[in-house]
């Protein structure tokens, strides 16, 4: 299959699933003997895990079996991400409740988590300081066998920019309100 063909079996799928291009846009390129497919999320409220579970059955790379270094030629890359003009717009809603956060960071110790929201078994953290990695928002599910919080995904938030980013990406996709927080 063409970059191209492939590009439009994805927005068929996509359709299939009541996605529309207003709502994700999908784009073919070649590169030699390469294909790159860029899939951007115009909809914050549209699943990203969904739009990567469609798109990604496309990515084939071919890999050197020794040295596991990825081979030149026939290979398809998958991209998926959000589009970069409506997240900044949608970040600017929580530029205010990232700089509240921000204002309290010092309150709390190295390695000590400040809790942002929980709804049902789902809990949003933030890292404030370096403690080995950089700063950073992460959900995470509540195991029901132990005490311990399965990390589902994290976002890098060392500042206002980055955090209020990180916050409407978790609001949209998941259903947080960040309204309530108290830290």
């Amino acid at each position: 299959m063409t970059a191209r063909e492939i590009a439009e079996e994805i927005r068929k799928n996509l359709k299939k699933h009541g996605i529309t291009s207003k709502q994700v846009s999908v784009r073919a390129k070649t590169y030699l003997l390469d294909k790159s497919i860029e899939v951007k999320i115009k909809d914050l409220r549209v699943s990203k895990k969904l739009i990567e579970a469609v798109a990604k059955k496309y990515e084939y790379i071919r890999w050197d079996d020794y040295t596991n270094e990825i081979l030149a030629g026939c290979n398809t890359y998958v991209a998926v991400d959000f589009d970069y003009r409506v997240l900044r717009e949608k970040a600017e809603e929580f530029k205010e409740t990232a700089r509240k956060i921000l204002e309290k960071k010092d309150k709390y110790e190295k390695g000590e988590l400040m809790k942002l929201a929980e709804k049902e078994d789902l809990v949003v953290l933030y890292q404030p300081h370096h403690n080995g990695t950089y700063p950073h928002v992460e959900v995470c599910r509540r195991n029901t066998r132990s005490c311990v919080l399965d990390s589902i995904e994290n976002y890098y938030a060392v500042d206002e920019y980055s955090l209020s980013e990180a916050l409407a990406i978790l609001a949209y996709q998941y259903g947080f309100d960040f309204t309530k927080v108290k830290v």
